[in-house]
């Protein structure tokens, strides 16, 4: 009778069973953890296209699913970007990312996506009348938008800097 070879592969499966439920687990699987975590709030353009990344490591497969405003917007999926192709106001808010896989889940800080726009501006010349050496004082025109407006004023087509007279 000869040998039989057989081949061993280089590691070996290992599991951890709970009651009847066996669950494969290994001394080299990490848990799941994130490469970076969101900064300061990110303010974005109406309309323009919104890609939010959840960047993390450990034991593969990772799976990932999206919150906003604490709300589950995605299930899990091996998707780790979520798009959105045009912003809308109704976008802004706190979005957050969970990734998990078979050592563990974890739940990302939360990141604020502030829409940016500027709703329509009324021409609204406005002309006022008073005496030399007296303060004009000029209405602000409402303008809905986020952020606020920088208001700049002009006279004949000249920018007016702003000074101790003029505010």
């Amino acid at each position: 009778m000869g040998n039989k070879v057989v081949e061993v592969p280089s590691r070996l499966p290992c599991n951890l069973t709970f009651g009847i439920t066996s669950v494969p687990l290994c001394q080299d699987d990490v848990a799941p953890y994130f490469k970076t975590e969101p900064g300061l709030p990110q303010i974005h353009l109406e309309g323009n296209r919104l890609v939010l990344t959840c960047l993390a490591e450990g034991s593969w497969p990772l799976e990932f699913k999206w919150l906003h405003n604490d709300s589950e917007i995605t299930s899990y999926s091996s998707e780790y970007k979520y798009i959105i192709p045009a912003l809308q106001r109704s976008d802004g808010g706190f979005y957050q990312c969970i990734v998990r896989n078979r050592m563990g889940a974890l739940l990302q800080r939360r990141s604020e996506v502030q829409v940016a726009y500027m709703g329509d501006f009324m021409d609204t010349e406005q002309r006022k009348t008073v005496t030399e050496g007296q303060a004009a004082v000029l209405n602000f025109p409402r303008i809905l938008s986020h952020p606020r407006p920088q208001v700049t004023w002009f006279r004949d087509g000249h920018k007016i800097i702003p000074s101790s007279r003029i505010l």
